[in-house]
C-alpha cells in the first residue's frame, strides 16, 4: 500500500446558512477487531431484479489495439470561443493487451522516477484494468499561503489560508489510479484528497465531470478555503467540503478499483473509501465506511460531491435538467431574494410558476436538500441536448440529496478561464443541519452507485440497475430503456394496471430501447424485468 503524508486542515462554511438539528439514526456496526482489508457493506440494498472548451488531455498512440479509446478522450465543444485555458493536463501511454484472464489485484509499484507501465487494453466483455499513472494539473501555489492555528482557534488543529500569499498556477504532476473497463473510466487522484478527478462514459466519448482548468483556492468551505478542482470528492467529517479534500490519502489497488483511507486530526474518526468499476457494467460502486478507533463519542457528516457539466463544452447547458422524485426541497442557501431562505421549502419541481427542473431558472445561486429522494433510491441529472446523463443510486438509509447551481456567481471566483459547473451532493445525513453521532467502537458503511445514461431523452425512474422513461404522447406514449450492463429485458407499458404493449429488448451501456406504444390518455408506467426480476420502474 503506497502511503503519502497527511496534512491537516479546516473548512469554514460561507453563503451558507449552519444549524444543529438532532442526531441522524443510521446503521452501525462494532469496528472489526483486526481487518486485514476494510470490507464495505450496503446495509438496505436496492432491488435488483441500478464557457470555454473543456479542458483535455495529451495522450501518446496507443502500441497495441487501435480501437481502445484513449483513457481521456477529447470532446467536442459546441460551444463558442472564450478566453484560452491553461495548457491542458496530461497522461500516461495507453496500455497494451490484458490476458484473457482476470488478473489479480497488483500491488503498488515502490517510488521511482521511471514512468509506470500503462494499461492493458480492455476487451469487449473483458476484465477491469486498474493501473497508475500520473496527471499534470496547472495548480496554484496554495500551500505558501497555509497558516498555522492555535488551540483557541475553532479550526484548529487545521490551517488558514492568507490568500495574500498564495504563488500563482504552475504545472504540477500528481500520482493517478486509472480505472478502465469497456464502457467507462475513471481517474482517481490519491495525492489531491482521494478524488475521482475524471469519469468518462466510453460509449458516448464524453467527460462527466466539470475539469477546472487550474487547481484555485476559493474563500468558501469550513475552514474559510477549499481547492476548487472538480470530479467528486469526499466531504468529511464537516458538512460542506469538509476537512480532507486536498490532503493525500493512503491508498492501495484492488483488482477492479482502488481503496482509500484517511484519519481526520480533530475527531480522530477514520474514513475509507472504495471504489469499483464492476465488469460487465458501467457502474461505478461507491463503498464509505466511517470507524471510531478513539474512546469518546463522535459526531460527523460524510458526503459525496460531485461536479458536473454533461455537456460537450465545460459548462452546464441550456439543456440542462435536474432529476428528484420529491414533492418539496428544502433551501439551503440562495442569492435568489424571492425564493424562501434557509430552512425553508420550495415546492418541487414548479415553485411560483417557475420549473427549476430546468437549469436556466437557477439564476442566482441555490444549493437545496431533497431528502425525500432517499425512498425513491435515486436522483440525477440529465442534458437533453447531448442526450447525456448520470444517475446516484443509493440504499434509503442514505437520506441526503443536494442539488447546487452557481447562477450569476463570477466565475473568477473557483477558476481562470469562465468556465462553470453544477453539484450532484449524495450524504450519509438528511442535509448539513444533521449529524450522525458514532460510539466508541462503532462504524457505519454503505455502497452506492453512480453510473451514466445516453440516448434516452431523459429518464423518469431509476434503480442500482438501470433507468427508464415513460412520456404521454396524448395518444399513446414513448418508453426509454437503459441498463447498467448488457441484458436481454422484457419492456412492458401499463395504463393503470391495464398492460397495453410488451416488447424483448436488447439493452445495455450506450445501447438504449426506445419505442411507442398504447392509445388514449395515462396514466402511464413502464416496468423493465430482467433473468432476475424487476430491473425498474418508471411513472410519467
Amino acid at each position: 500500500m503506497r502511503l503519502f503524508r497527511t496534512v491537516s486542515i479546516f473548512l469554514f462554511l460561507t453563503l451558507t446558512a449552519c444549524r444543529f438539528m438532532p442526531t441522524a439514526t443510521v446503521p452501525i456496526q462494532q469496528i472489526p477487531e483486526s481487518p486485514a482489508v476494510p470490507t464495505v457493506s450496503s446495509p438496505t440494498p436496492l432491488p435488483s431484479p441500478m464557457a470555454s472548451p473543456r479542458p483535455t488531455v495529451t495522450l501518446a498512440p496507443s502500441p497495441t489495439a487501435a480501437e481502445t479509446p484513449s483513457p481521456i478522450p477529447p470532446t467536442r465543444s459546441t460551444a463558442p470561443p472564450r478566453t484560452p485555458s491553461p495548457p491542458p493536463p496530461t497522461v500516461p501511454p495507453s496500455p497494451p493487451t490484458v490476458p484473457s484472464s482476470p488478473p489479480p489485484s497488483p500491488s503498488p509499484a515502490p517510488p521511482s522516477p521511471t514512468p509506470p507501465p500503462p494499461p492493458p487494453t480492455v476487451p469487449r466483455s473483458g476484465p477491469v484494468a486498474v493501473w497508475e499513472g500520473t496527471v499534470t494539473l496547472n495548480a496554484y501555489d496554495w500551500e505558501r499561503g497555509l497558516v498555522p492555528t492555535s488551540s483557541e482557534d475553532p479550526i484548529y488543529p487545521h490551517p488558514r489560508l492568507d490568500f495574500g500569499a498564495v504563488g500563482g498556477p504552475a504545472p504540477r504532476t500528481y500520482r493517478a489510479v486509472f480505472i478502465q473497463n469497456e464502457y467507462a473510466q475513471l481517474v482517481v487522484l490519491p495525492g489531491l484528497g482521494g478524488r475521482i478527478l475524471r469519469w468518462t462514459d466510453r460509449t458516448t466519448g464524453r467527460q462527466l465531470f466539470y475539469a477546472n482548468p487550474v487547481v484555485k483556492p476559493t474563500r468558501w468551505g469550513y475552514r474559510g478555503w477549499w481547492l476548487a478542482t472538480g470530479g467528486i470528492e469526499w466531504a468529511f467529517p464537516t458538512e460542506e467540503h469538509g476537512l480532507v479534500e486536498y490532503r493525500p490519502w493512503d491508498y492501495r489497488l484492488l483488482g477492479d478499483g482502488v481503496y482509500l483511507r484517511t484519519t481526520e486530526e480533530r475527531t480522530g474518526l477514520v474514513a475509507e473509501v472504495t471504489i469499483r468499476l464492476e465488469r460487465g457494467t458501467n457502474r461505478v460502486a461507491i463503498s464509505p465506511r466511517i470507524s471510531n478507533p478513539t474512546g469518546e463519542t463522535r459526531s460527523f457528516q460524510f458526503w459525496a460531491n460531485a461536479m458536473l457539466t454533461l455537456s460537450d463544452y465545460n459548462a452546464p447547458s441550456p439543456d440542462l435538467t435536474f432529476i428528484l422524485p420529491v414533492g418539496e426541497v428544502i433551501v439551503h442557501s440562495t442569492g435568489d431574494g424571492s425564493l424562501p431562505g434557509p430552512g425553508g421549502r420550495m415546492v418541487w419541481p414548479v415553485h411560483n410558476g417557475r420549473d427549476f427542473r430546468r437549469y436556466g431558472e437557477w439564476r442566482s445561486y441555490l444549493g437545496v436538500f431533497a431528502p425525500q429522494a432517499a425512498g425513491a433510491g435515486f436522483a440525477g441529472a440529465y442534458d437533453l441536448g447531448t442526450d447525456q446523463g448520470v444517475v446516484r443510486a443509493a440504499p434509503a438509509t442514505i437520506r441526503g440529496v443536494k442539488l447546487f447551481c452557481l447562477g450569476d456567481l463570477p466565475p473568477d471566483l473557483w477558476t481562470d478561464d469562465g468556465s462553470r459547473y453544477f453539484e450532484l451532493w449524495g450524504g450519509l445525513t438528511a442535509t448539513f443541519w444533521d449529524n450522525v453521532s458514532l460510539a466508541p467502537g462503532q462504524a457505519v458503511s454503505w455502497t452506492e452507485h453512480w453510473y451514466a445514461v445516453s440516448g434516452l431523452g431523459g429518464y423518469t425512474g431509476a434503480s442500482a440497475e438501470g433507468a427508464a422513461r415513460v412520456t404521454s404522447l396524448g395518444d399513446g406514449a414513448e418508453v426509454a430503456v437503459m441498463t447498467v450492463r448488457p441484458t436481454v429485458a422484457t419492456v412492458v407499458l401499463q395504463r393503470g394496471a391495464e398492460e397495453v404493449a410488451r416488447w424483448s429488448a436488447e439493452v445495455g451501456p450506450g445501447r438504449p430501447f426506445r419505442a411507442r406504444g398504447g392509445s388514449g390518455g395515462g396514466p402511464w408506467t413502464v416496468e423493465v424485468f430482467g433473468p432476475q426480476g424487476l430491473i425498474v420502474r418508471a411513472g410519467e
